[in-house]
């Protein structure tokens, strides 16, 4: 029996750690929130997931084992050891296959998985004797999903102390100007074009990466000194109704960018008026000496334009709404994009992507504001670089990879498309996505759409999500074009390096595997 109990204590941390990982992962990139996790199991890849081994398949097997195993020190011990040899040749052909997913190590990730491991490691050996173990080990995701549930009391505390903190904090600047930067798209390229204009002449702090949260943007405050800053660039996003204000009070902007609003995460908001409601937070907040910045083209944009208390400036392609920065003559090549821009300004940058000059547009009325000079303007202009993962071009071998995984929304989708549409080459071009997540009953008819312009422009499309298979496969109609689905992250690299030697194009659009970036990058 010794020989039993340890083995039983060398397999029993390996499969719990595994576990926990894995759900911790599914729980953080939800942003430990039940709506995103809702949304998520509402989709093919969340059913798949809640159907698969570590939540379904093994419980089932360890409540059979519980209702006909017989109450038996022995049997109990051999059932344990098998169950548990089973995880480890399955973790084991995960990491082989690069399909054993972990999260991000953080304060929070770390002290749920301890939690966790304590928590299953107490009943484990309380139980051990009893078939009462069987249902702990099955209700290992359920353990996992309660700590998380738990752990949102004493984080709710920690988040309203970090934004009492963080305001208090920045209230201590009078001189500092806050612009926030919102929108269902769009927002983070504002934001680093915004940057690179606007430190020409003042000392600027933006929020980095995608951190864009109450949360975030306050621990960001925390850890930043501001004593030698002129403005603050603060990205704003939101799930729901309320929490742009919640940013809003903490920082209080001066000038606000409102980019876009279209369907993204319409599952969590619940329709596209209250999209359009949280993004307008950031508007109504502006002091009435502040600026509005918003994007006339958009009608959810200029809706509510004139209840506004604050001066307001429009930008847009469209004549007929009279925008004071209207884009036009857009010319679009492989490594530069031109266009004009009113009253007179002529821009030319080495940026790519022909929508890029709608992202431009905002930040010359925020730099026309601030008293650049056109000169100013168009120079800065030049100077603009996208943000990583956005619209980037890499040579890869003999071919050419257009790189636009951060986004996944159905207005940066097209454009992507449009700008792949634009570029000749003599081999194929390939895109591979995963679709569009969170757009709700919007996202039949969006994929759709983007499964025509698909077939329009590329030669071959690869899937690797299960979850809009069907309406991109719909809108490609019997377009020649070659459709194939990879879902295994090692078939698709495998996939990415036979195109090497090629003289094609691949565009990937939307969240890719971290092998397949790192193979790019290398």
């Amino acid at each position: 029996m010794l020989v039993l109990y340890l083995s039983i204590f060398i397999l029993w941390p390996l499969s719990a750690l595994a576990d926990f990982g894995q759900f911790c992962y599914v729980w953080q990139l939800k942003e430990y929130r039940f709506d995103r996790l809702g949304d998520y199991f509402s989709t093919l890849s969340g059913k798949k997931f809640f159907h698969s081994w570590r939540i379904l398949k093994r419980p089932f097997i360890y409540l059979i084992l519980f209702l006909i195993l017989p109450i038996n020190l022995k049997s109990l011990s051999y059932a344990v050891i098998a169950i548990l040899f089973i995880d480890l040749i399955y973790n084991f052909w995960a990491i082989t296959k690069h399909n054993l997913l972990r999260p991000k190590l953080t304060a929070k990730s770390t002290i749920l998985i301890i939690l966790a491991l304590l928590t299953e490691g107490i009943l484990f050996f309380v139980f051990l004797n009893s078939h009462i173990i069987f249902i702990i080990l099955a209700l290992r995701w359920f353990t996992f999903s309660a700590l998380a549930a738990l752990a949102k009391l004493p984080t709710g505390l920690a988040k309203i102390i970090y934004l009492k903190i963080a305001k208090n904090k920045l209230a201590k600047f009078n001189k500092l100007t806050v612009i926030g930067v919102t929108g269902s798209y769009g927002k983070t390229t504002v934001k680093n074009f915004l940057e690179q204009m606007l430190s020409a002449k003042f000392k600027i702090i933006k929020t980095p990466k995608n951190i864009n949260t109450e949360i975030g943007i306050a621990k960001f405050i925390l850890n930043t000194d501001f004593s030698q800053t002129d403005i603050f660039i603060v990205e704003m996003a939101a799930y729901k109704i309320g929490e742009i204000k919640i940013i809003c009070e903490m920082v209080k902007p001066r000038l606000g960018i409102l980019t876009a609003i279209n369907e993204q995460h319409l599952p969590l908001f619940g329709s596209i008026k209250n999209t359009q409601t949280a993004k307008y937070e950031l508007l109504r907040s502006l002091p009435s000496d502040g600026l509005a910045i918003v994007n006339s083209d958009n009608k959810y944009c200029r809706e509510f334009i004139p209840e506004l208390k604050c001066q307001v400036k429009t930008f847009g392609q469209l004549a007929e709404f009279k925008p004071d920065c209207l884009v036009s003559d857009i010319s679009s090549g492989a490594d530069k994009l031109k266009f004009k821009a009113t009253p007179d300004y002529e821009i030319e940058t080495n940026i790519i992507g022909g929508h890029n000059a709608i992202n431009i547009a905002p930040v010359i009325l925020a730099a026309d504001h601030l008293d650049f000079t056109k000169n100013e303007i168009e120079q800065g202009a030049g100077r603009f670089n996208l943000p990583e993962a956005t619209m980037q071009i890499a040579n890869y071998g003999s071919s050419v990879i257009i790189d636009d995984s951060y986004n996944a929304n159905p207005a940066s989708f097209a454009a992507a498309l449009k700008f792949l549409a634009d570029n000749k080459t003599s081999g194929k071009k390939i895109v591979i996505t995963r679709g569009m997540i969170e757009l709700g009953k919007a996202s039949p008819e969006a994929h759709k759409k983007i499964g025509r312009l698909i077939a329009e422009t590329a030669g071959e499309l690869i899937i690797i999500s299960p979850d809009s298979i069907k309406e991109l496969e719909s809108g490609i109609g019997d377009k020649n074009i070659t459709v194939k689905t990879i879902f295994k992250h090692t078939e698709l690299l495998d996939y990415i390096k036979n195109n090497k030697n090629q003289n094609n194009i691949i565009l990937l659009e939307g969240r890719m595997p971290e092998l397949i970036i790192k193979e790019i990058k290398s």
